[in-house]
């Protein structure tokens, strides 16, 4: 009897790796839980993205702008009028507060003209129509000249009894002066007979603007992209993930265990 009742009370293996791994499948469970919670989060968001237009939701917290590295536009004017306002920001145009065209450089001067909208960079000319959709693109494998500098429109009466007035388009390059004609389509080199009013930026540009420019490079789809991945907080923070993915895999394995062990007695 002593020495039954001497094996019975000797920790067994079992025992002994059960009661270590309760403390830690408590701990580890509470931290997953955390994690679970921030996947689930994301990802029925990043599932529902387009019904929740956060591809279409620009990030506007100025902190989480700075966070990403969103630096200011280093170009900013404003053309048109205070009725229909069209903004330049580095190489984006913006239609009021939509932006309507990202170039692949530094946008020159924007006008309207007519029932079109014009725009111009060092290489290419840009036609929208009234409500800010492109249209067409020129460049010099359409005949458009080389080196912009500037943009004008000349107003001119065609038919004094009719009063028709007409708009003519030029363009101040590196070689010279070129006119087009009403079509928009041959450009004619030339020398205006009388001084033209090169399109200028105004002196005043809406305060808003900027923080605008800078929400057009982020939205929320990202963020939830990045915080779902990980990357949100930099390139080691994938490898924290990967522990947080090993730490649910311990828990699940952990808990398997002891289950098991408990019903098996009963």
């Amino acid at each position: 009897m002593t020495r039954k009742h001497k094996s019975q009370s000797i920790p067994t293996i079992r025992y002994i790796l059960a009661r270590a791994l309760r403390p830690w499948h408590r701990r580890l469970g509470i931290l997953s839980c955390l994690f679970i919670l921030l996947l689930v989060v994301t990802g029925v968001a990043i599932n529902h993205s387009q019904a929740l237009q956060l591809n279409k939701s620009p990030v506007q917290q100025t902190w989480l702008l700075d966070y990403y590295g969103i630096a200011p536009p280093h170009h900013v004017a404003q053309f048109g009028s205070q009725v229909q306002p069209l903004f330049v920001t580095d190489n984006r145009l913006w239609l009021g507060h939509e932006p309507i065209l990202e170039a692949q450089s530094q946008l020159i001067s924007a006008a309207f003209l007519s029932n079109l909208l014009i725009a111009i960079d060092n290489d290419q000319l840009y036609l929208f129509d009234s409500q800010g959709h492109l249209q067409e693109t020129q460049n010099s494998s359409t005949g458009l000249p080389k080196g912009l500098e500037a943009l004008a429109i000349e107003s001119f009466t065609l038919d004094a009894t009719r009063l028709e007035t007409v708009n003519r388009v030029w363009l101040k390059t590196t070689s010279g002066y070129y006119q087009t004609d009403e079509n928009l389509i041959d450009w004619i080199p030339a020398q205006p007979l009388a001084p033209l009013h090169w399109v200028t930026p105004k002196d005043s540009v809406d305060a808003d603007l900027i923080q605008y420019a800078r929400s057009a490079n982020l939205n929320w789809e990202r963020v939830m992209l990045d915080l779902h991945s990980g990357r949100l907080f930099g390139a080691y923070a994938v490898w924290i993930w990967d522990i947080f993915g090993l730490a649910l895999l311990l828990v699940s394995l952990s808990g398997l265990w002891l289950w098991v062990k408990q019903t098996k007695p009963r």
